[in-house]
């Protein structure tokens, strides 16, 4: 009988904003309290307000984003007419909530919004692209792997960040730039799985006990933020970023050392945006999901493929 032993990442408590938040000290430190450990910057059309008619029980609310000739490509969209945009400025909405009274909803929010997918956790019911999606251009950490940083400090003075806004407008396109700060956890369940192979020897209580041990042993927090951002740079290849893309998981690089330390057969990532509202995507993984996966063998034997059909694969061999 065969153990296989992984540690998996996975992202947690996400929230969205613009670089021109950081201007606000209610805003730094909310996000410096709760330790955000990566950020991701993307980028997508902007998207500005026309027009919202009530039609019955309905609204028809139209948006339109330019084109490279800047001309104006409209988005029409019906909605119940429980939320009516009343006006819009400086990207802030003025929306009238049937029993609620009138609220205020940032611009980039309310495009999620109108294009959640629901009943669709994995994003995947629509393949055309959605004006909701977001580009990864840069991924980076917050705090971890030699000191400890709050995102606001590293985004707000981060060479990249102001590249991309610079580049956006150097080449004159609508677009904004939005940036996605996470949480990681570790799941502590369900690190091991069983395949049959040709040793079909019942397990020991001594073999047990060892599974237990290794499972019982963890990276330091620091070694956790570098792994989990080395996998999302190595899965997603932003364009931008270059110390992980193409090394993780070699074992020479020390940054992340500490976790071939230790004996998982592989380390698995997991990112969920849908509580954002937002799919993501990048040059490199085209396909727009608000789940995206993937997992690095951790042994020369392992192949690379990704968690699900990896963890397929072993149940595959138990039936």
């Amino acid at each position: 009988m065969k153990w296989n032993l992984g540690l998996n990442f996975y992202s947690t408590d996400p929230i969205l904003f613009e670089p021109n938040e950081l201007a606000s000290s209610d805003f730094t430190k909310y996000i410096a309290d709760n330790r955000y450990h990566i950020y991701i910057v993307c980028k997508r059309k902007k998207i500005f307000f026309e027009s919202c008619e009530l039609d019955g029980d309905f609204c028809k609310t139209t948006l339109y984003y330019l084109d490279s000739k800047h001309n104006k490509v409209y988005l029409y969209y019906r909605h119940p007419n429980n939320f009516f945009i009343k006006s819009w400025d400086s990207g802030i909405y003025q929306i009238t909530v049937k029993g609620q009274g009138d609220t205020t909803l940032r611009d980039f929010e309310l495009i999620n919004v109108l294009n959640f997918l629901e009943g669709d956790p994995i994003g995947t019911s629509e393949p055309k692209s959605l004006p909701s999606d977001l580009e990864v251009l840069y991924i980076g950490q917050a705090f971890g792997r030699s000191s400890v940083k709050t995102i606001d400090y590293r985004v707000s003075n981060h060479e990249k960040v102001q590249k991309i806004a610079l580049d956006i407008l150097r080449r004159g396109t609508n677009e904004e730039v939005l940036i996605i700060g996470l949480k990681i956890k570790t799941n502590d369940f369900g690190t091991s799985f069983v395949s049959l192979g040709s040793d079909t020897t019942r397990p020991t209580t001594e073999s047990l006990i060892e599974l237990v041990n290794k499972a019982k042993k963890r990276l330091t927090n620091g070694q956790e933020v570098t792994v989990y951002e080395a996998s999302l740079i190595r899965y997603f290849r932003p364009d931008l970023n270059t110390e992980y893309k193409e090394s993780f998981p070699s074992k020479d690089f020390q940054s992340y050392k500490e976790l071939y330390e230790t004996d998982f057969d592989y380390s698995a990532m997991a990112i969920e945006s849908g509580r954002l509202g937002v799919r993501l995507y990048s040059k490199e993984v085209m396909e727009r999901k608000y789940v995206h996966t993937t997992h690095y063998p951790l042994t020369t034997k392992s192949d690379k493929k990704t968690l699900f059909e990896y963890l397929y694969e072993l149940n595959g061999d138990n039936e």
